[in-house]
């Protein structure tokens, strides 16, 4: 995983003639933005010029956020004393957001650098802030280097953790697939992670449970849940046997499914194993009939 940066440029100030605190601001912001655009570039000394610029207005959000881009700008330049300073400063200044950045990015460093006593520190620290998304990945990542460590039971409490809402970008999902990878045998463990938060009186966050419990266990149903195969949805409990219509799965992607339900019916699906809907659909079949041959 990539260290983060911050880019801008920043949004414009209003103008405010003969008031020096907007000025303040203002020389932050352009020296700031300055330093972003010198790195885009690939001027490495003029970025780190301005961005200790930016860092010496003593802006409270400004300054922090150009130590945070210093210390990586620096690690990126191969320059680990001067990145550890950088990092040392950013996180000193305990900024709400860049701070907390600042530790799980330091974390990254010194793991790549062949420190991992100090990187579990300073990902454990970076938890400990309790920021929504620099706490989780901080968690993710120390998940893995605990599994690297050799501490599997440590990696799954804290991959369990990062399974858990809010959910932001794909942490939870890199979460459940790592812990399969480490412990597939705790997977009960980890649908309830995400039967709790299906159980959300927040609808997106119970929308978004049930998308990450259906990657998880694609053949796992909740109560109420539907089987859509092609055009057809059916009850689960109405199934009383499906098999395909050549007498075998079909040796390409596609096919006709033959599905017998109560009261005799039949049903002819086409079912196109590369749609997330039919393939998990097939999935729910074989363990709803206890067939492995569908």
């Amino acid at each position: 995983m990539a260290m983060r940066e911050d880019n801008g440029p920043r949004e414009p100030l209003p103008n405010a003639p003969g008031d020096a605190v907007h000025e303040a601001e203002q020389v932050a912001v352009e020296a700031f933005d300055l330093g972003a655009a010198e790195r885009t570039a690939g001027r490495v000394d003029a970025a780190r010029a301005a961005f200790l610029r930016a860092a010496a207005t003593g802006h409270p959000d400004i300054g922090p956020m150009a130590l945070a881009n210093l210390a990586v700008l620096e690690a990126s330049a191969g320059r680990n004393a001067e990145a550890r300073t950088a990092f040392r400063q950013a996180i000193a200044t305990g900024h709400r957001d860049h701070a907390a950045k600042s530790l799980f990015n330091f974390g990254l460093f010194e793991k790549h650098n062949g420190e991992p006593a100090h990187a579990r520190e300073l990902y454990r620290q970076a938890i400990a802030t309790e920021h929504p998304e620099h706490a989780r990945t901080a968690r993710f990542n120390l998940a893995n280097l605990e599994v690297e460590q050799g501490r599997p039971d440590e990696a799954c409490a804290l991959l369990l953790r990062a399974m858990e809402p809010p959910f932001l970008a794909d942490t939870a999902s890199r979460a459940h697939r790592l812990l399969m990878a480490v412990a597939p045998g705790r997977l009960a463990e980890a649908r309830e992670v995400y039967l709790r938060a299906a159980a959300s009186e927040d609808e997106d966050t119970a929308t978004h449970a049930r998308r990450l419990l259906y990657d998880l266990d694609p053949a796992y149903l909740i109560p109420g849940d539907t089987i859509r195969l092609g055009t057809h949805t059916f009850d689960p409990a109405d199934i009383e046997s499906a098999e395909w219509a050549m007498g075998k799965r079909p040796g390409y992607s596609s096919g006709y499914l033959d599905i017998h339900t109560r009261g005799g019916g039949h049903h002819v699906a086409f079912v196109d194993l590369r749609d997330p809907d039919d393939g998990r659909g097939i999935q729910v079949l074989r363990r709803l009939l206890g067939s492995d041959d569908l």
